[in-house]
């Protein structure tokens, strides 16, 4: 199982991964795309570009409310943005966290073999939310509104789908349960 270290705030680590995503994006767009815009939009590459750049333009606004893993390798991993926010739940407001614009690195939305490539970076990213919210006491909810085509990972870590236009939330019971099942992953890894 991949480790990752988790970053909070725009750190100058994480605003030197950001710039080596940059790089690393039009070196994809040459090599895999011929260049060509037009050839990777509806791509997980495209959404991945996409929300980096929502991330970075206005990094120094909200530099307290990103998060990000770096990998093995030293290389940012995932990223995302924070908020607190509020959710109707059984006709209750209840105050949550909300991730926002949480993406892979580039090379792991390329569908060509990559040495950067790492799993479980995203996976990372929301443990280490969970762990901060629990130890400085924020929100026991996470909330998201995924893409569609995410909607299987996130189910997969425990969110439920809500009614309000396509949230998904992560409650507290939920969060739990994915927190044991990645230190048991880890336990079972250390034995192989």
């Amino acid at each position: 199982m991949n480790e990752f270290r988790y970053i909070i705030g725009a750190t100058t680590e994480l605003q030197q991964g950001l710039i080596v995503w940059e790089n690393k994006i039009r070196e994809y767009v040459d090599t895999y795309y011929q260049g060509n815009e037009e050839n990777y939009i509806d791509t997980n590459f495209y959404r991945c570009i996409y929300k980096i750049r929502e991330i970075a333009s206005d990094i120094f606004e909200k530099e307290q409310l990103i998060r990000g893993v770096i990998d093995d390798q030293g290389l940012l991993a995932a990223v995302c943005r924070i908020q607190e926010t509020s959710i109707l739940l059984d006709e209750e407001l209840i105050n949550c966290l909300e991730i926002e614009s949480i993406t892979n690195s580039p090379w792991n939305t390329i569908e060509y073999p990559l040495a950067e490539k790492r799993k479980g970076a995203a996976t990372s990213l929301i443990e280490g939310i969970i762990i901060e919210s629990r130890q400085q006491g924020l929100p026991n909810i996470l909330k998201l509104i995924p893409i569609p085509g995410a909607i299987k990972f996130y189910q997969d870590i425990g969110f439920i789908e809500t009614d309000i236009s396509g949230d998904m939330i992560l409650t507290y019971n939920e969060a739990s349960m994915f927190l044991l099942d990645l230190e048991q992953k880890r336990e079972s890894a250390s034995f192989d």
